[in-house]
C-alpha cells in the first residue's frame, strides 16, 4: 500500500482554508468551474459511473449527482467529507469517503466510466507518487472511461504568487535552471511544464484527447474581468471557451485540464 507523506500538510492546509467557496467567489475563479463542467458534460454519456477524487466539498461530484449520474467522491481531507455528506443527505445516488488517491484499494478495477482526478497532482511531489496516482486513477477506470487530470502550470506560480504577493525574487530562488519551481515536499502546492505533465502518460494505457486552459487568462487579470460589464462578461467566456485548447492560452492558466481516455 501506497502512503502519502504530504498528507498531514495537505490536511492542514485545507482545514484552515475555505475551499467550499473557491470556485464560486468570484469570475476570476468561476470561469475554473464554468469550464471544466463544460468538459465534463462534453464527455458523459447516460448512466455513466463517476469517481471524483480530490473532490474538495463536491462542488462538482453533488452537481453531477443532482443531474442524475451515479457519483462517488473521495478526498483526502476529513472536513470537505464531512461538508459533503452534510450538503447530500437527500440524495441517494451519491457517495463520499475519504481516501488518499496513491491507495484506492478500496476500488475495484475498472469501476467507473468516467474518473475525475481534480486536486491529489497539485500536492504530490516526487516522480513516483505522481506515476502512482495516475496508475490507480487509471485503473479504477473502465475501459474506454475517461479520466480527467487538473494540474498547475509552472507560470502560475509567478502570476498567482510571486507577482501578487510581490515575492518574485523568492520565488526565483526556489526555480531550477528550467524556470520551474523545485518539488518541495514542505510546501503544499507543486507544478508542471506542460510537457513534462504528458511525459508522466508515455507508458500508459491511454490516448491522449486534450489539454485544457481552465481559466486561462482570467485569474491573473481577474481584477479586469470583475469589472466587465454582464455583455462583456459573456462575450469574454465565449471567446475563452473558444481558445481555452490553444497551446497559446495555457502557459498563463491558473489551472489546467487533462483528458486522455483509457484504452
Amino acid at each position: 500500500m501506497a502512503i502519502n507523506k504530504h498528507k498531514d500538510i495537505i490536511i492542514n492546509k485545507y482545514t484552515e482554508y475555505d475551499e467550499d467557496a473557491r470556485l464560486v467567489r468570484d469570475r476570476g475563479h468561476n470561469i475554473e468551474y464554468l469550464t471544466t463542467m463544460r468538459y465534463i458534460q462534453k464527455f458523459l454519456k447516460k448512466g455513466a459511473k463517476i469517481l471524483e477524487i480530490g473532490a474538495g466539498t463536491g462542488r462538482y461530484s453533488i452537481a453531477l449527482a443532482k443531474m442524475g449520474y451515479d457519483v462517488t467522491a473521495v478526498d483526502l481531507v476529513p472536513k470537505h467529507v464531512e461538508i459533503m455528506k452534510s450538503k447530500t443527505q437527500q440524495i441517494k445516488n451519491f457517495k463520499c469517503a475519504i481516501a488518499d488517491v496513491l491507495d484506492l484499494s478500496q476500488f475495484d478495477d475498472n469501476s467507473f466510466d468516467m474518473v475525475l482526478n481534480f486536486g491529489p497532482m497539485y500536492h504530490l511531489f516526487n516522480q513516483k507518487d505522481k506515476k502512482q496516482a495516475i496508475r490507480e486513477t487509471l485503473r479504477v477506470a473502465a475501459t474506454d472511461g475517461i479520466c480527467m487530470f487538473a494540474y498547475l502550470p509552472c507560470a502560475s506560480f509567478m502570476t498567482g504568487y510571486g507577482l501578487r504577493q510581490q515575492c518574485v525574487s523568492h520565488l526565483y530562488s526556489a526555480m531550477d535552471k528550467t524556470g520551474r519551481v523545485k518539488d518541495d515536499p514542505s510546501e503544499v502546492f507543486t507544478c508542471f511544464y506542460i510537457e513534462d505533465f504528458q511525459k508522466l502518460f508515455a507508458k500508459s494505457n491511454t490516448e491522449y484527447i486534450t489539454n485544457v486552459a481552465t481559466d486561462g487568462i482570467a485569474y491573473a487579470m481577474q481584477e479586469w474581468v470583475e469589472e466587465l460589464s454582464e455583455e462583456d462578461y459573456q462575450a469574454f467566456l465565449k471567446w475563452h471557451f473558444m481558445t481555452c485548447e490553444r497551446l497559446d492560452q495555457q502557459g498563463f492558466s491558473s489551472h489546467l485540464l487533462y483528458i486522455c481516455r483509457k484504452k
